[in-house]
């Protein structure tokens, strides 16, 4: 059985934004092989990249306030304040560690029991010329979808999830058809995929 991931099931597991995927994936039984179009790493790297500037533009901020407070000697609770702010910057800190430690995590597992799918030339083409998602902001999850496509066209025989929170893109009817097309089944929710695999 192929479960196809994309980046946000990736930076989900990382952040601890979603338990229940966090769970399947780590808990998984052996027959499930999880396939990741290796775009997704590079879009995974330039959301990190984002999430340090988020910290370091944070960081930046605090100490000036910190630094603004230390100096208002007409501020009553200027030092509890600067406490408050320290603290804050403190807990920021370990927010961002723990984020890097969980994605580290989830790649090592990735790497023993996933599976890379590359793109290629002509996919991109598709991308540019022939787009399922039609607007210009949709591109990077159109070319994710046509690497997808292509391998599932090569694995017709075998039985196939793509799991993505992102109902937007890949949620919608023709989309689903399209995936369908090449026998893959579309879940967004944990418990309806595993529901199904429980059928199955």
């Amino acid at each position: 059985m192929i479960i196809y991931l994309e980046t946000n099931s990736i930076m989900a597991i990382a952040k601890g934004r979603n338990k229940e995927l966090e769970d399947f994936v780590y808990h998984s039984s052996g027959n499930l092989k999880f396939v990741i179009p290796s775009i997704c790493l590079m879009e995974t790297l330039v959301a990190i990249e984002g999430e340090e500037k988020r910290s370091q533009s944070f960081s930046q901020t605090i100490q000036i306030e910190m630094n603004e407070a230390k100096r208002n000697k007409e501020l009553n609770n200027s030092q509890s304040f600067v406490n408050y702010l320290e603290s804050s910057l403190i807990d920021y800190d370990d927010i961002l560690t723990d984020f890097k430690k969980r994605f580290l995590n989830i790649l090592e597992y990735l790497r023993n029991h996933g599976e890379l799918i590359e793109p290629s030339i002509k996919m991109l083409e598709a991308t540019l010329n022939n787009p399922l998602l039609p607007e210009k902001n949709q591109r990077r999850d159109d070319f994710i979808l046509q690497v997808i496509l292509a391998h599932a066209e090569n694995n017709l025989s075998m039985d196939k999830v793509f799991f993505s929170e992102n109902t937007k893109e890949f949620g919608n009817i023709n989309i689903q058809q399209v995936l369908a097309n090449l026998g893959i089944n579309y879940f967004s929710k944990i418990p309806n995929l595993e529901g199904w695999l429980n059928k199955q």
